[in-house]
């Protein structure tokens, strides 16, 4: 009994002395499950909705666009911003409006700025009408000042990003020729990391928080690594590789695709989001103008396009997106499901789309099997 008694006092002690080795470390709860984004860019809907377009369930029933993509599981909306825009659409007013309403279904923002006052891609990088006879030196204090204000405006609405993308589809730089790295600029890139700094900078000096993450844009998932290894000695303060992947203009070998991701992110380290994705689920078109995607040499062979083969391209980038290493891809954003061929039952306006058989939704505007993969993932 006395051993018994000694053996109990003993661990009692060792226990005490155990708990008073307990680090503030060890009382922190366990980090939360990282978010897997499943997005989509939704920049036409201020301008669809001007037309009531109508969207419908798989049983025909009207629904409202994006609270019915968010109950499916979507939880990232990307809405691209224009400087003075030259048609009135994606103004920063537009941006505002819709962020809020993002915000009040409790799905994640991503702002795209495009730096211009049109569409951005590698071969259009117009600066911003207001810009283009600015120096050097003024240029930089624009993007500063710029930025700082939309981040401000969307701060004080209570609706900031959790992602900001400096740039669209940056492979060539932006702000031409201030930023260019193309052609006769390829050594240029001091210049495009120093006004990528600055919108950075601005950034991070309304953030006060550290809560956005900030994304470089490039255009082609195979081509992006000699991107951002020239970008490498410059030390530019971002957390995300952004990359589009469209199979009509970039490589069709699924393992070429999932090796370069898993290259992207064991060379720099970098979480890695497929910010434009799409894939046609016909090769049919509902109204007068050339699509996209059109015939069955720009698909790729595993992958019919067909509603089934949409879903079938959906689960396989999913799962690829997934196995990238150390956890580093984080999601993907579907571009343009809603940009569909209207007028319908509900409108008189004629409105074409190139894009219309890479939507998420039918030609009779009905959604289509590739949606469920959003809430199984």
């Amino acid at each position: 009994m006395k051993y018994f008694k000694f053996l109990l006092l003993s661990l009692t002690i060792i226990s005490c002395n155990s708990s008073d080795n307990t680090t503030e470390e060890d009382l922190m709860p366990p980090d939360p499950t990282p978010v897997f984004y499943k997005g989509m860019d939704l920049s036409f809907q201020s301008e669809l909705e001007d037309y009531n377009v109508t969207y419908r369930d798989t049983d025909g029933t009207s629904i409202d666009l994006l609270d019915y993509v968010t109950n499916k599981g979507t939880n990232l909306l990307r809405l691209k911003l224009w400087h003075t825009s030259q048609n009135g659409e994606n103004t920063l007013n537009d941006v505002k409006a819709y962020a809020t309403r993002i915000k009040n279904t409790g799905a994640n923002f991503l702002l795209d700025f495009h730096y211009s006052d049109f569409w951005a891609d590698p071969g259009t990088q117009t600066p911003p009408a207001a810009w283009q006879n600015l120096t050097e030196s003024e240029i930089r204090i624009a993007i500063y000042e710029y930025t700082k204000d939309v981040v401000t405006q969307l701060k004080n609405q209570n609706t900031l990003p959790e992602i900001i993308q400096i740039g669209n589809e940056t492979d060539s730089g932006f702000l031409w020729n201030y930023g260019k790295v193309w052609d006769e600029f390829s050594n240029n890139w001091g210049n495009y990391a120093a006004l990528v700094g600055e919108a950075i900078r601005a950034v991070r000096d309304v953030d006060t928080d550290d809560t956005i993450k900030i994304m470089l844009h490039h255009s082609n998932v195979q081509n992006s690594i000699y991107f951002f290894n020239e970008l490498e000695p410059f030390a530019v303060d971002f957390d995300i590789i952004g990359l589009s992947y469209y199979p009509q203009y970039q490589t069709k070998d699924l393992n070429l695709v999932a090796n370069s991701l898993n290259l992207l992110a064991t060379t720099f380290g970098k979480d890695i989001l497929l910010v434009e994705i799409a894939y046609p689920f016909t090769l049919q078109w509902d109204d007068n103008q050339n699509n996209y995607i059109g015939s069955l040499n720009q698909t790729i062979p595993e992958f019919s396009p067909t509603p089934e083969g949409q879903k079938a391209y959906m689960e396989w980038l999913i799962t690829t997106i997934k196995n990238i290493p150390e956890n580093r891809g984080i999601g993907f954003c579907y571009w343009a499901p809603d940009w569909v061929t209207f007028p319908d039952n509900d409108s008189s306006v004629s409105g074409g789309s190139a894009w219309e058989n890479q939507c998420l939704f039918d030609f009779d505007h009905k959604a289509l099997p590739a949606l469920d993969v959003f809430n199984n993932n």
